[in-house]
């Protein structure tokens, strides 16, 4: 199993080590991570250590579900950045380009995975939780888009392998085995594993609010799958997160006074403010956590977590790899 950081190439993330990837590789080997997991989407790439780099994770654009059923969202009265950063730009073809291009920056990078989310909230759902959709339905749109982005492939197979992430929202939430392989079926190629956020799922799961019952809670969804959907699942995000109480005392929350008025940055802000109230990345700190790894076999660990400042996030690793290896 190799053992990752995350990390984007957005000056908040870079400017922990001083946008220095020598100070980068150096953090690598004194936490003995193999490598990074990059977030990377259709910009034209910098000068990167391609050498660091296991695998990535592609861009989500939250509200792609709606606008693949729905081509006006592309009329939508909103300026080129918001229309791109939900939908993924400014029409059905660009949002197949821009897609493609994302696992074209993968595959020059020689990542051997391109982490994908499949899952549907749109800034109000965050606080309203009313979708007006199925998990299935959102695995219907996943796939159609999917299949028809990488048709183009020698034999329609993904450049780069697509590792399916599970969120809490509409989607792809691997609490139902009978759903997940429901979406797998509308897949068109083979090309793909599953990578198991921890925190994601207890999020999902609505009741977790102690680290070590957390684990146990998590080891019995995943008690769930066959031997063989189990064997599909080839990374983790580890982290955990412990906000069962505030989902359920916030099931639907009232939007922010004039939110629809705001501009987008102040509501992203907004969405984000909440979205940090649920899903914590919080470093393991029980042994106990070792258990959700030894049943999922992954090949790929990542160690996820909001970077912060470089003190931080030597913390963060160094506590989680202290209670995974027993240290």
């Amino acid at each position: 199993m190799k053992e990752l950081m995350n990390l984007s190439l957005y000056e908040s993330d870079l400017g922990v080590f001083d946008s220095d990837w020598g100070n980068i590789k150096d953090f690598l080997k004194k936490h003995e991570l193999d490598g990074i997991e990059l977030f990377v989407d259709n910009s034209l790439l910098p000068d990167i250590p391609a050498h660091l780099i296991e695998g990535v994770h592609l861009p989500y654009w939250m509200g792609r579900h709606r606008a693949w059923l729905d081509d006006s969202v592309f009329s939508s009265d909103m300026d080129e950045f918001e229309k791109m950063f939900l939908f993924g730009g400014c029409c059905r073809d660009d949002v197949i380009s821009n897609f493609r291009q994302s696992l074209d920056n993968a595959l020059s990078l020689g990542a051997a995975y391109g982490v994908f989310h499949v899952a549907y909230v749109e800034l109000e759902n965050v606080f309203t939780r009313d979708f007006n959709c199925s998990d299935r339905d959102v695995m219907d749109s996943t796939a159609a888009f999917l299949n028809e982005a990488v048709n183009i492939y020698p034999d329609g197979e993904p450049p780069v392998r697509l590792f399916f992430e599970n969120l809490w929202w509409p989607g792809l939430t691997f609490l139902d085995p009978e759903d997940t392989e429901y979406f797998i079926e509308q897949l068109d190629f083979d090309n793909w594993a599953f990578v198991l956020d921890v925190g994601h799922l207890m999020n999902a799961t609505m009741i977790c609010t102690d680290e070590v019952e957390s684990i146990d809670v998590v080891l019995e969804v995943l008690s769930r799958y066959s031997d063989e959907m189990m064997s599909r699942f080839e990374g983790i995000h580890f982290h955990h997160s412990l906000s069962g109480d505030f989902m359920q005392e916030n099931e639907s929350m009232l939007l922010p006074e004039n939110f629809r008025e705001l501009p987008f940055s102040e509501r992203f802000g907004k969405v984000m403010d909440v979205v940090a109230k649920i899903d914590n990345h919080l470093p393991f700190e029980s042994s106990g956590c070792s258990k959700i790894v030894e049943y999922v076999s992954p090949d790929y660990l990542t160690h996820e977590f909001m970077l912060g400042d470089f003190e931080t996030i030597d913390q963060k690793i160094s506590t989680q790899r202290s209670a995974l290896h027993h240290l």
